[in-house]
């Protein structure tokens, strides 16, 4: 036997055995979805019966516990057809709160609500036909499968349909007759699940429109967290430097005025070389403090604007490193936020480049349109750059991300092993 013929074999067995499981799998699928078909009609005609009565009064305490309920069911079936889909079926119910009467008005006015009746409905009758399916074939199947093994101990020959099984030959027949059954059962069953499933993920399964809307919601959630965060890691970051720079010079300035105080009567030719020190100092702290305000906002954005302000970057910066500039002319500038957004991105970026990628030559590209800007840092250095966390949080590449996820943007960040490392950001200045 050649390798291509015992591969031909081994695929043949393969599909034979796709083809069993997957019957078996429409087979309980198929038995669970028609055991609550039938229970299907009763419920729909115990939802007919609460809704009349709502219409007296105290029948509608009856119908938030009877959507609820119905709820229920339809959420075991979301899961059930999901699985047999591969994929999550979700729902898309309105959030319920409030009184009786409160959580009445939402549900009935949720139109996933009528949804699920009319889906009540197509599953009475889908899942009922498709469980009278499982019966009719299983058991014809079974019944003329067996036929050689029990014809001659019937007291009078058995009759199938327009067949009176009465020799061997006629058992043979019925016995494959039996394997066609089995065979359409194999075809039918799992053709009749993907359907029910299908019909259930479209009437139980959210719009198109509200899935998008709600996957917005959680993305503008997950913005705005983020946003959060960045802005607290900013403040942190101020504080820190206040702290560190400019409040440890003035506390040092106030100690030398003590002293000088002191000797001022004791030893005063000291008070010279204190106050050198005390100026020293001084400028250090003004120092400090230019740093702790350019870090804010930079004064090159403000007389300058954001392309000279990439270029005092790029000169900074000491990893030799080239700088592309393209802008609209004519062009208004962007919102102030979203330029020092921009500023800061290339400044984190260019500091993850001269610090962590041990890189020979640096390019930095920028583009300044009216509905946005986008920015391109590529380094030649050793990669594998990515947004583990820092030394504090908003550090390295994360709080790049944060960053710009708070103006909605987007960032991009491709960096192999070995290299080369490149950081796309994108920031949207609509209005």
């Amino acid at each position: 036997m050649t390798t291509s013929e015992g591969a031909a074999r081994q695929q043949r067995r393969s599909g034979q055995a796709e083809f069993v499981r997957r019957a078996v799998r429409s087979l309980r699928y198929l038995l669970a979805v028609g055991g609550t078909a039938v229970l299907a009609l009763f419920g729909l005609y115990a939802l007919l019966a609460v809704f009349a009565l709502s219409l007296v009064g105290p029948g509608l305490a009856l119908v938030p516990l009877a959507l609820a309920r119905l709820r229920r069911v339809a959420d075991a079936h979301r899961l059930r057809a999901g699985r047999w889909l591969g994929c999550e079926v979700p729902s898309s119910y309105r959030r319920v709160e409030g009184g009786v009467l409160a959580r009445a008005q939402t549900m009935l006015a949720d139109r996933a609500t009528w949804t699920d009746l009319l889906w009540l409905l197509a599953h009475a009758v889908f899942g009922t036909v498709g469980a009278a399916l499982v019966l009719g074939l299983c058991t014809g199947a079974a019944s003329w499968l067996t036929v050689p093994l029990w014809w001659q101990l019937a007291p009078e020959p058995p009759q199938f349909m327009v067949w009176e099984i009465d020799s061997w030959g006629a058992a043979l027949a019925a016995c494959l007759a039996g394997a066609a059954y089995g065979a359409l059962a194999g075809w039918l069953l799992p053709w009749w699940a993907q359907l029910h499933a299908l019909l259930t993920r479209a009437l139980l399964g959210p719009r198109k429109r509200r899935t998008s809307l709600a996957e917005r919601v959680v993305e503008l959630t997950i913005t705005r967290a983020e946003a959060l965060e960045a802005h607290a890691a900013e403040l942190r970051r101020i504080e820190r430097d206040l702290h560190d720079g400019a409040q440890a010079g003035l506390v040092s300035v106030a100690l030398r005025l003590a002293v000088m105080k002191q000797v001022l009567h004791s030893h005063p030719e000291k008070l010279p070389e204190l106050i050198d020190q005390a100026r020293d100092l001084t400028d250090q702290a003004v120092k400090s403090l230019r740093g702790a305000v350019r870090s804010i906002y930079p004064p090159v954005l403000v007389d300058h604007g954001l392309a000279e302000a990439a270029r005092s970057l790029v000169a900074a910066c000491p990893v030799p490193t080239s700088l592309d500039v393209e802008q609209d002319a004519g062009g208004s500038r962007a919102p102030v936020a979203v330029e020092a957004a921009a500023y800061f991105v290339m400044s984190e970026a260019l500091t993850n480049v001269a610090k962590h990628s041990g890189a020979a030559a640096a390019q930095v590209r920028l583009r300044i349109a009216g509905n946005g800007i986008r920015i391109c840092v590529r380094d030649d250095g050793r990669g594998g750059a990515g947004a583990g966390p820092g030394p504090e949080p908003g550090s390295g590449i994360s709080g790049i991300r944060r960053r710009v996820a708070a103006f909605d943007g987007v960032t991009d960040l491709q960096s192999p092993p070995g290299g080369p490392t490149e950081l796309r950001v994108e920031l949207p200045c609509g209005s």
